[in-house]
């Protein structure tokens, strides 16, 4: 009996991986924007994703805004394990021995994942602005492995049958604009999660109860389900060095989350026997997560017309996992007394990076702004191949995105689509092993011989991410006189038009733009007037029979008058006198 109970050791160290894995080796990405563009946000990060991008993205977007939406995750990961069933065809419990091993699928059916974000300036800050949000990572929280296929025992039983992760990050966010270039911000996140995960372990019962390691009749099913919090935060900043340049940075630091609950078991159908429920916990850490970003904007005057953009990213796994998840049983009631059980897995992750390009084009129509988006990734692997499993996909990951939006009066709506292509990995040095719980998980039988390995053979994965989402500014929506005021004059994807000026120092540089441009106007419109005055003293002065006056030649003018009168002419001189006749005879 004890030996039974303690079985229940194995399922916490064959599902340790899967909720590592889940939580925190993500596909990118989330958010229908950053996905259409290849996941290159990191420089950008102008809608309420960048709590995941770059939270230092919120100091320019004014106003208050609201954002839905959710991705949705079509995943394919499939296992074909080499060799055959190690059971006696002759067995009528076990028809199958010696036959081949079937393939096996994931058949968790398509994975929701929402993402809620609301900004604000309190109808008050030009430079300041808070958030609100709750999403989780981006991943595949849901895989479900059969039992059994084609009436056969499922080969990839000993490495998971059920994994239900929910992490979600309820945050809280700041960020500021410090100078015209430079915005920074800091996000804080509670971390809550949510696991309820399934196994199968092996029972070497010993005695010839079991006629091989992999008898049905001796596996142990297991299921763990507990809850629990963390916490943690994102720093990030912006610089923008030119118009037509952004780069930015973002960090998420690494954190542990402590989750406690109850572990259930089933003893082998061999013996069966009934085992209390347990309390137990399970941890896990998770690792610091870099961003890098580059942009290059194109313009046509103030209207974005369109950008391309670079980032990398980086996650420290091999520190998060070098030890692996713990999971601790207090206290495990056996008829021969309690016993407890604490159980370390070794993982071995290695660092992640990624490589993403991506970019949008825009342009005015249907009343609004159409926006076009395309790009790619490369996400490397997690694992080597030894160790290679099933509770997540660690294989490379290369990616082709596409994406759509369309923005008007303060509402847009997006859809972004990402197929994620993933090379086949034919593994055949495998190291996972089913673990046996009546040696205290390890994965040895009764005579101390290891276990067989049970994850070799090819493993492929593909994948389809549909991204959804809408989001409101409700100042332009309401259309806020404030708003108009401090609109960037160089906001993403804006309406093709004269904008409005910034706040504060912005202003001031746009003051001084408008000045320089009135200054020029009215200098031209002095030229003009002078141009014309003097064509029009030309036309005045214009006498037909003297040559035409060179351009520019002033017309000569009469000259000056004497200053005094010419002298008046001489009057002739008095006719002489002529003397008196004398009075004669001939008068008398």
């Amino acid at each position: 009996m004890k030996r039974i109970g303690s079985a229940c050791v194995v399922f916490a160290i064959a599902i340790a991986p899967s909720v590592a894995k889940a939580g925190g080796l993500e596909v990118p990405d989330v958010g229908s924007e950053a996905l259409g563009r290849g996941g290159a946000f990191t420089a950008k990060a102008d809608d309420a994703t960048a709590f995941t991008y770059n939270v230092a993205g919120f100091a320019r977007q004014r106003g208050t805004r609201l954002l839905l939406n959710a991705n949705l995750t079509l995943d394919r990961y499939d296992f074909q394990r080499a060799g055959v069933y190690p059971d006696s065809p002759t067995d009528t419990h076990t028809p199958w021995g010696g036959a081949a091993f079937p393939q096996v699928s994931n058949q968790g059916g398509p994975f929701f994942a929402p993402y809620v974000g609301f900004s604000t300036d309190f109808g008050y800050f030009d430079r300041l602005t808070v958030a609100f949000g709750a999403f989780g990572p981006s991943g595949v929280g849901s895989r479900l492995y059969p039992l059994g296929v084609q009436n056969a025992p499922s080969a990839s039983r000993y490495d998971v049958v059920q994994s239900k992760t929910l992490v979600v990050y309820p945050t809280i966010a700041a960020a500021y604009r410090i100078t015209d270039d430079i915005d920074i911000g800091v996000g804080l996140h509670l971390v809550y999660g949510n696991f309820d995960l399934i196994n199968v372990s092996s029972s070497d019962l010993g005695g010839g109860a079991c006629p091989n390691h992999e008898y049905q009749g001796c596996d142990a099913q297991n299921h763990l389900k507990t809850t629990g919090f963390s916490y943690s935060a994102s720093f990030g900043a912006m610089w923008h060095p030119a118009k037509w340049l952004a780069i930015g940075a973002n960090v998420r630091t690494p954190f542990t989350l402590d989750t406690s609950g109850t572990v259930d078991a089933s003893a082998p159908a061999a013996i069966p026997t009934a085992i209390p429920q347990a309390a137990a916990s399970f941890k896990t850490s998770f690792p610091l997560v870099l961003r890098g970003g580059l942009r290059y904007i194109f313009w046509d005057g103030d209207f974005e017309q369109g950008d391309i953009e670079v980032n990398g990213t980086y996650e420290g796994w091999s520190a998060a996992q070098g030890k692996g998840p713990v999971v601790d049983i207090p206290v495990l009631q056996l008829p021969q007394g309690p016993t407890p059980v604490n159980t370390t897995l070794i993982h071995g992750y290695g660092d992640t990076f990624s490589v993403r390009l991506g970019g949008a084009y825009n342009f005015a129509a249907l009343g609004g702004v159409l926006t076009l988006r395309g790009g790619g990734y490369y996400d490397a692997s997690a694992t080597n191949p030894a160790t290679t499993r099933l509770d997540f996909n660690t294989l490379e990951k290369y990616a082709g995105t596409v994406g759509i939006g369309f923005r008007t009066g303060g509402l847009s709506f997006n859809v972004g689509y990402a197929e994620v292509f993933s090379p086949d990995r034919n593994v055949s040095n495998g190291s996972l092993q089913p673990v046996n719980g009546l040696k205290n998980g390890q994965s040895i039988d009764t005579t101390g011989a290891a276990l067989p390995v049970v994850n070799n053979g090819v493993f492929s994965a593909h994948m389809r991410i549909i991204s959804v989402g809408m989001s409101v500014v409700f100042d332009e929506v309401l259309g806020s006189e404030r708003y108009k005021q401090v609109t960037a004059t160089h906001a993403a994807a804006a309406e093709p038009k004269p904008e409005a000026p910034k706040a504060d120092d912005e202003a001031a540089k746009y003051d001084a733009e408008k000045k320089l441009e009135e200054e020029k106007r009215i200098a031209e419109e002095k030229r003009i007037a002078d141009d014309q005055k003097r064509i029009e003293e030309e036309r005045r002065n214009y006498d037909p029979l003297k040559r035409p006056l060179p351009k520019g030649t002033a017309p000569k003018t009469a000259p000056p008058a004497p200053k005094t009168a010419p002298p008046a002419p001489k009057t002739p001189p008095p006719a002489p006198k002529t003397p008196p006749q004398k009075k004669g005879d001939w008068d008398s």
